[in-house]
């Protein structure tokens, strides 16, 4: 998918997500447990889409991993197999060696949930704590829209 309008002049990012019964609990809608999952799936969606890499691409690759730190999330409206998640995401904080995203799940228009999430920038190899690249936090910053 490709850069929405959005917040700010960086524009956000959109992420598709088929919802299937095997995501649900016997209430028929989407188990807690997978929420944090679309969500995470979407960031690293937005990586793929603005960098060419995900996650694995990067930690094998790049030698650059993303271990996250703190995640929040509250929910407003059922998620359910009967339309698509759309996952909008975009980063909203940057810093010396953090990164934050931001993600608002919709299905047929309606706000099922909204989540911040943070993670640490690490040298992989080492699992240390690190700046990340250069051209990380320049792609990072074009898009960045702060909290």
């Amino acid at each position: 998918m490709e850069d929405q309008g959005g917040p700010g002049d960086a524009g956000v990012y959109e992420h598709e997500i088929r919802v299937t019964w095997a995501d649900c609990d016997p209430a028929r809608i989407a188990y807690t447990g997978r929420i944090p999952n679309f969500a995470l799936d979407a960031i690293n969606g937005w990586w793929e889409h603005h960098l060419g890499d995900g996650w694995f691409q990067m930690e094998i690759d790049r030698n650059l991993g993303t271990p996250f730190v703190s995640m929040s999330l509250q929910f407003s409206s059922p998620i359910t197999p009967r339309h698509r998640l759309i996952c909008r995401v975009w980063p909203n904080r940057l810093g010396e060696t953090s990164v934050g995203f931001h993600v608002e799940g919709f299905q047929d228009g309606t706000l099922c949930f909204i989540g911040d999430f943070v993670s640490v920038f690490i040298t992989a190899d080492e699992f240390r704590k690190s700046p990340p690249p250069h051209e990380i936090r320049a792609l990072v910053q074009r898009h960045l829209v702060p909290a």
